[in-house]
């Protein structure tokens, strides 16, 4: 859910929003994928894209702004069609050839036009000099056709991470049924096509569209998913690919749920033992006190919905912002005042800060195209009663904010139908060598992740990064060893030594 952290980031002024050939088929080279590599050889073929036509964007004349066409289905490629809304940023350097880079930031749902702005001072100077940096708004998000359901991000926002007894359903199950059924209306008839699969393939139509036989490709967070599934389908169309804060592709929501759910407690713990350690913590001398105190009021008596929402604020506002706030260091402070905030009975702070996690830059909502990408993925959808006993299970373990992993995960999914063609078991072959970049302190795609997702890959080098937030792009672009790193593969010069450490 990177947007949402770079939404923060702009909010504390940080940029402003952008906009909104090859003779290749659309079947590229052949996939590894099991299941994806007989779908992708009986796909019919597709005529390449016209080049993109590029003009200033309106919004921020600095940047180009383009589009592309898409199949809504790749397989009836005739039924009907979705422009992507693209943009590039054309490289600094312009006095002699320069490489493109295409940028996805992650997600899922959000618009990578939007982000683009901000990225760009995020990326090592050498890198944007020298490379056309590439983003674009994948099918239903942003300006591409984006999904709207009707769902309330105050409503998921406020959902209790955890049953109040052994047996019954994951609390948010209504809201996420109530969504469910809202993406299946026909004003949301392309939800069944909104998946990682379709935008690796729309991904290789924006390819065609720039004219080049491969791309190189820098995906954060749920962009690394994106990145391997087009690794997997298209492995000769790849030139050099960054997976920074890597999403684990072949682990199915249980998984991931119960591996984010260490890594978000470990966070929480270094963000109030320091705060302990510092004479000034807005949250007293046992901040972990103040914070378990917060759960208990929160949990026993909701505060006040602000703002005239029908939502009050709840534990699940709170774990909604803890999470934010340990995603992008940089808003620590204002958490504090946010928890400070609840503490005094005002729960307004804290849900400003929690529907920064469910809402783009321009304040549209995410939750409808976050849940179609990442339920239309996950091959298997737990019922309500087994999340909602994992989310029990995982409060015990990890009772600061170990259930919350649960709904982080995978709560939209409880009632969502089953999907076409879901990610499982890639393995791609063929692809150059791969970088993969990891944090020691990333509560949202814990180090192990990026592990994982390393071995799936030919050949791949793993750098670990030791630090605190969500990817290194996102926490800590002034690390000069990660810059020298990245700007070094991305410019040709092959990967670092293995067990590389930066921080």
């Amino acid at each position: 859910m990177v947007a949402a952290l770079i939404a923060g980031l702009i909010a504390a002024g940080a940029g402003a929003a952008g906009c909104g050939g090859s003779t290749a088929s659309a079947a590229g080279s052949a996939a590894t994928h099991p299941a994806l590599n007989a779908a992708q050889a009986t796909l019919p073929a597709l005529p390449s894209p016209p080049p993109i036509v590029w003009s200033s964007c309106p919004t921020n004349p600095a940047l180009q702004c383009g589009a592309v066409s898409v199949p809504i289905d790749y397989r009836h490629p005739l039924g009907g069609s979705i422009p992507l809304a693209v943009t590039r940023a054309p490289a600094l350097d312009g006095s002699g050839p320069h490489g493109t880079l295409v940028f996805n930031p992650g997600g899922p749902g959000e618009s990578g036009n939007q982000i683009l702005p901000v990225a760009l001072g995020s990326l090592p100077a050498t890198v944007r000099q020298h490379f056309d940096i590439i983003s674009f708004d994948p099918r239903g998000t942003g300006a591409s056709d984006p999904l709207q359901c009707g769902t309330d991000p105050a409503a998921a926002t406020s959902v209790s991470p955890v049953p109040s007894a052994a047996g019954q359903p994951l609390p948010g199950t209504a809201v996420f049924a109530a969504m469910a059924q809202g993406c299946r209306r026909p004003t949301a008839s392309n939800a069944p096509f909104i998946d990682t699969v379709n935008t690796a393939r729309d991904m290789d139509r924006i390819r065609q569209g720039l004219g080049l036989a491969a791309i190189s490709f820098y995906g954060l967070s749920y962009g690394t998913a994106l990145g391997s599934v087009y690794a997997d389908l298209f492995p000769r169309r790849v030139q050099t690919m960054v997976l920074d804060g890597a999403v684990d592709v072949n682990a199915s929501l249980v998984q991931q749920a119960t591996e984010e759910a260490p890594a978000a407690e470990q966070s929480l713990d270094h963000l109030l033992a320091t705060c302990a350690s510092d004479p000034t913590c807005p949250l007293g001398p046992n901040p972990q006190s103040y914070f378990r105190s917060l759960i208990s009021s929160l949990g026993h008596r909701p505060l006040l919905a602000p703002g005239g929402s029908p939502y009050p604020v709840t534990v699940g506002d709170l774990d909604t912002a803890t999470l934010f706030a340990l995603s992008v260091p940089g808003f620590t402070a204002e958490f504090y005042a946010a928890l400070v905030a609840a503490h005094n009975g005002n729960g307004a702070p804290l849900r400003d800060m929690a529907l920064l996690f469910d809402t783009d830059i321009d304040g549209a909502p995410l939750v409808d195209a976050l849940w179609a990408i990442t339920c239309n993925d996950a091959a298997r959808h737990p019922d309500p009663a087994t999340a909602g006993t994992l989310a029990r299970s995982l409060a015990g373990r990890y009772p600061l904010i170990g259930a919350y992993a649960v709904t982080y995960t995978m709560g939209g999914c409880v009632s969502w139908p089953s999907p076409r063609q879901p990610v499982t078991d890639l393995h791609p072959i063929g692809t150059p060598p791969i970088l993969l970049i990891g944090n020691t302190g990333d509560p949202n795609t814990p180090l192990v992740n990026t592990r994982h997702l390393a071995r799936l890959f030919p050949k791949a080098s793993m750098v670990t990064w030791k630090g605190w937030g969500h990817t290194w792009l996102l926490s800590g672009p002034s690390d000069t060893c990660m810059q020298q790193v990245v700007a070094t593969y991305l410019g040709g010069g092959g990967l670092p030594h293995p067990g590389t450490v930066c921080g």
